[in-house]
């Protein structure tokens, strides 16, 4: 399995349930098309380097993943479908997500087990 990284921007005017929502709905397709959620990362509503939509901003979101190459043809189409979501971009990332496996199994070691 690959390492990927997939960022998208969704339309700043849904209401934060609503974004959640989409959120959760990508992280979903990736885990039922046997993907593997690495990390989440939530940036925020953030300005845009140029008018999208007739839309200034837009809400951020980074993913970590691991999976197989017809997973990112499911993505992308998941992605064009999806009219919330203004921009995406889905890359290979072997280095950067090696870095974030450490981190996390770092903090595993750290925190006590239950």
């Amino acid at each position: 399995m690959r390492i990927y990284e997939t960022i998208f921007i969704l339309d700043p005017s849904l209401d934060d349930h609503t974004i959640q929502k989409e959120i959760k709905k990508v992280e979903d397709l990736i885990t039922n098309l046997k993907g593997r959620i690495i990390k989440t990362e939530k940036w925020g509503t953030r300005r845009l380097a140029y008018p999208i939509r007739k839309k200034l901003q837009g809400y951020y979101t980074l993913i970590y993943f691991e999976g197989e190459g017809n997973l990112l043809t499911e993505l992308e189409r998941a992605y064009k479908l999806n009219e919330s979501c203004l921009r995406y971009l889905t890359v290979v990332s072997e280095q950067k997500a090696e870095v974030i496996k450490k981190e996390e199994e770092q903090k595993a070691e750290v925190s006590p087990s239950k």
